[in-house]
């Protein structure tokens, strides 16, 4: 049975970090418009409380699942980088880490969760609908045209 957990550590932030540059090769993007080395460099103070966290998801000793969650502004977090591991798909955890990066914007004072995504990646689209996001316009600038985004009021 797969365990979650907030990052903490040096050690869960290390993970995480794997996990983010797993999901950024797959993804197969160059992420620099997001400053994404600059990211990981930060982890521990870009995703934490009382402003957000990563949740990782973690099954026997292997770290297979992570999402984190961010401020955007005082009313808005952003989710990024939800990522299962190609093996564990199928299990529902995706499903999971959704709910639990809900609830964690939700403790975190929130009053709305933002995410982007590809058009590709119907699978997530289809999860993100199917737990009240709607598609709103651009937030910010992804030169990506297949860049996609969505909110949910908390």
């Amino acid at each position: 049975m797969p365990e979650f957990i907030h990052a903490q550590s040096k050690e869960d932030y290390s993970a995480a970090a794997e996990l983010f540059r797993e999901y950024a090769a797959w993804l197969n993007i160059d992420l620099r418009f997001q400053n994404f080395e600059a990211e990981l460099q930060s982890l521990d103070k870009m995703y934490t409380l009382p402003n957000g966290g990563i949740i990782l998801c973690k099954k026997e000793s292997l770290f297979i699942g992570c999402v984190g969650i961010r401020k955007i502004d005082d009313e808005s977090a952003e989710m990024k980088r939800m990522w299962v591991k190609k093996n564990q798909h199928g299990k529902g955890l995706g499903s999971e880490l959704l709910h639990k990066a809900i609830a964690l914007a939700k403790n975190c004072g929130y009053k709305k969760i933002k995410l982007d995504t590809l058009n590709t990646m119907t699978p997530a689209i289809s999860l993100y609908r199917k737990n009240g996001f709607v598609e709103i316009p651009a937030y910010y600038h992804n030169p990506d045209d297949r860049a996609m985004y969505f909110e949910r009021l908390l």
